[in-house]
């Protein structure tokens, strides 16, 4: 295991900035996601880490050793790509087995680890086959299994279940952190993929536009976002813009309570769908309460074991929420909406939290 740190590396193509002088450190053993759209620079950060592009500036330190002048194959990492890349013309052990026969390792020493890797991999018996003979899933997990056999300090992997579908990059990305457990080594997995990051990652870094916007644990990624941008890219969020004006903010035709302390001026209101109460009826004026809204329901959408709501508030115009899949609510309904939790951000300040608490006896839908 190793620690990696990244000391304002930065990489440019002609007039454009791909990674803009980001700044991290990845703890011995921790699995960090680095999460973020498509051009956002996670996938040439990766590159840099691995070798395979050098910085325009900055350095990479591994165990606090500058490696940014050190090729792909001299570098104590090893990485996994988006496209399996095995050799056809070889069977699965000799794909696997390759770096070390590069290495000059014994032959019985390579069968021995080359083993010990489809074990791991859970496809101990695969050795003979060739990679047309696997599935998709099979491939990749061979790739997994190539680059574990080099017993790298660092494994980087650039996006490896994009071309999966869907349910089998739930079973390989369990599979991937109970690997990277019992092995502990250090990882980084780049990934466009909200749910893979917070279910994978001990840490998560949101990029935008070659910066990085928040790094942090993935509850609180979630919960606290930092940013407009995060907290619209992580997860489903209400993004209400609003005014605030002498402790309250006015969306519309409804109003919220503000932060303590806030200015007064534009600011944008950002509630998660599963910290907004329903309760039958409408709102206005309900315990003078001034945060709960009247609503219509628009649209009812079944998720499974739970469903999505969307609620027409005048002025405001539909906002999501997730209502119990028992719940006795139909389209057309009127409802009085009450965010029980919600972030207020303005520009130029840090996000405030605010919460309220729940009115007894009014909220039955959740």
């Amino acid at each position: 295991m190793s620690t990696l740190t990244l000391i304002n590396l930065r990489k440019q193509f002609g007039d454009v900035v791909a990674v803009n002088d980001i700044n991290f450190e990845v703890a011995d053993g921790e699995f960090l996601c680095i999460l973020g759209p498509s051009g956002c620079g996670k996938s040439t950060a990766l590159r840099m880490i691995g070798g395979f592009e050098m910085p325009t500036g900055g350095d990479v330190r591994i165990d606090g050793v500058s490696v940014v002048d050190q090729p792909p194959n001299k570098r104590p990492t090893a990485m996994v790509f988006q496209k399996y890349t095995l050799w056809p013309h070889m069977k699965v052990s000799e794909n696997i087995g390759f770096g070390l026969q590069l290495r000059g390792l014994p032959r019985a020493e390579i069968a021995q680890k080359v083993q010990e890797s489809l074990t791991l991999v859970g496809l101990p018996t695969y050795g003979n086959r060739y990679p047309a003979q696997l599935s998709g899933g099979e491939q990749q997990r061979i790739a997994l299994a190539r680059a574990l056999v080099l017993r790298p300090k660092i494994l980087l992997l650039d996006e490896p279940f994009s071309n999966l579908d869907a349910l089998l990059r739930v079973r390989l990305r369990e599979e991937l952190r109970r690997i990277q457990r019992q092995v502990r080594i250090t990882a980084i997995f780049v990934t466009h993929d909200q749910e893979e990051a917070l279910s994978l990652a001990d840490r998560i870094v949101v990029m935008n536009k070659g910066r990085i916007e928040q790094i942090d644990k993935p509850s609180a990624i979630y919960s606290s976002p930092r940013s407009l941008f995060v907290a619209d890219f992580i997860g489903t969020m209400n993004l209400l813009p609003g005014k605030a004006t002498n402790g309250a903010i006015t969306l519309g035709e409804v109003r919220l309570p503000a932060p303590e302390n806030q200015p007064n001026g534009p600011v944008t209101v950002a509630i998660r769908p599963e910290e907004l109460a329903l309760a039958t009826g409408g709102g206005n004026g309900r315990n003078g309460n001034i945060g709960l809204w009247d609503g219509v329901v628009s649209q009812l959408m079944d998720l499974g074991h739970y469903r999505k709501a969307l609620i027409d508030v005048q002025g405001v115009g539909l906002v999501k929420v997730y209502v119990a899949k028992t719940a006795q609510l139909g389209e057309g309904d009127s409802v009085a909406l009450y965010p029980l939790r919600y972030m207020v951000y303005t520009e130029g300040a840090a996000p405030a939290e605010v919460r309220q608490q729940p009115i007894e006896g009014v909220m039955v839908y959740q």
